[in-house]
């Protein structure tokens, strides 16, 4: 079943599948025992929410409490609404969640669930049917065209072209989408940029790792329990390639198995999402990832990620970085392979950082994806658009019966 349509069917149970934490979202720290439980760490959290997002650490406590409101708002929303909004985001400017609707009984709902709700003339539907039709004018994959999706605040779409790769494939793509919006009446917006997103590997050292046999080197996303027993945790899916393939911890030592039974493994239209089961002795999963400065931070539970919202990425590479959720449920073409439902932020990554960690709210941290790819820009450029791309948790537990570990702050 294609992803769109899976999704629109589970819209009646996001709220528990999701922002309930049906099991809560631990970070996949493996590491040897003794394994003593680590507790959060919301000052580290919050100075490098501070040094990423340019914020004073009150106007931080601020917003991520305006943040905790929109979250409990979008859930009223959806339990109110019969049918998923044309969009939701969180507006930093007034600190509130708004909703787009298209009628105003809908309209009177998203308010009594206490968002702000904007009328606009394009549904959900519409808007997603449209993104079906660019699917199909993209077939494969268009050369420089690299991505999608529902361009929410727009009430629209949007196509993401490389602007240093642009082809006359590129150009017929480009004037085929603005035709089919002009046909609809469905706004067209073109992004390009510099920064073609790439999923990364890399063999640098350091960080909370993991190595998948001799391909290199990845992050550890979310500890998960499963039947029959199962410890393990998340990663990227271009990770777990190669089935029942040896997996090694930070230290070297053999952690556990990569992709077990060759059917744990997605990288194409489902998603970019893995498992390794940890079924060494001597190695346990727990509640944490690496936070600043190396300070494990607890994971309490999961959320959605809402676009506009506040995130910390943890990498093996890169370390700690903080930033803003800018798109959600994007497609994306890495050139090697084509993926839908995944989401775009400005903190930054390197290669090395795939499978890493994707949380938020310092005080009780939820877990929200694991890391995908991004552009060609470091931590340390300037100047540059920066690209990371996540994959939001909520689908590998639903896909493979999967309970994230959590822990208490």
């Amino acid at each position: 079943m294609k992803r769109r349509t899976r999704k629109a069917a589970l819209w009646g149970a996001a709220v528990a599948a999701v922002l309930a934490a049906a099991g809560p979202l631990s970070p996949a720290r493996a590491v040897p025992k003794p394994d003593p439980t680590p507790q959060t760490s919301p000052r580290g959290m919050l100075d490098a929410m501070r040094r990423d997002l340019g914020m004073t650490a009150e106007q931080v406590r601020t917003r991520l409490a305006q943040e905790v409101d929109a979250h409990r708002a979008a859930a009223a929303v959806r339990r109110a609404l019969s049918t998923p909004p044309a969009g939701m985001w969180f507006d930093k400017s007034s600190g509130r969640l708004i909703v787009a609707v298209t009628g105003a009984t809908d309209a009177q709902r998203v308010r009594a669930a206490g968002a702000v709700p904007r009328t606009v003339p394009h549904s959900h539907a519409v808007l997603t049917d449209m993104v079906r039709q660019i699917d199909g004018l993209a077939g494969e994959g268009v050369p420089g065209v690299t991505g999608w999706g529902v361009d929410e605040r727009a009430n629209g779409v949007l196509i993401r072209v490389d602007r240093t790769t642009s082809t006359p494939q590129t150009d017929a793509f480009e004037r085929s989408v603005r035709a089919l919006g002009a046909r609809t009446e469905v706004p067209v917006t073109v992004e390009r940029s510099n920064q073609s997103p790439h999923q990364q590997g890399g063999t640098v050292v350091g960080g909370e790792r993991w190595m998948p046999g001799d391909e290199g080197i990845c992050s550890v996303g979310f500890s998960v329990t499963g039947p029959h027993g199962l410890q393990g945790f998340l990663t990227a899916g271009h990770c777990t390639r190669t089935p029942n393939q040896a997996a090694y911890g930070k230290d070297g030592s053999r952690m556990g198995t990569s992709n077990p039974g060759g059917n744990h493994s997605v990288n194409g239209r489902g998603g970019d999402f893995g498992l390794v089961k940890v079924d060494q002795p001597g190695w346990t999963v727990s509640s944490s990832v690496a936070g600043q400065g190396g300070a494990p931070v607890t994971v309490t539970g999961s959320q959605e990620g809402l676009s506009g919202m506040s995130i910390c990425h943890s990498g093996q590479t890169s370390g700690w970085h903080c930033g803003e959720i800018t798109r959600v449920d994007q497609t994306v073409d890495y050139g090697s392979t084509v993926i839908d439902g995944l989401s775009y932020t400005n903190a930054c990554s390197a290669a090395g950082d795939s499978g890493g960690s994707y949380v938020t709210q310092p005080n009780a941290p939820m877990a929200i994806g694991v890391h995908s790819g991004g552009g060609a820009a470091h931590c340390d450029d300037d100047g540059d658009d920066t690209i990371t791309i996540f994959q939001p948790v909520a689908a590998p537990l639903a896909k493979w019966n999967l309970l994230l570990k959590t822990g208490s702050p």
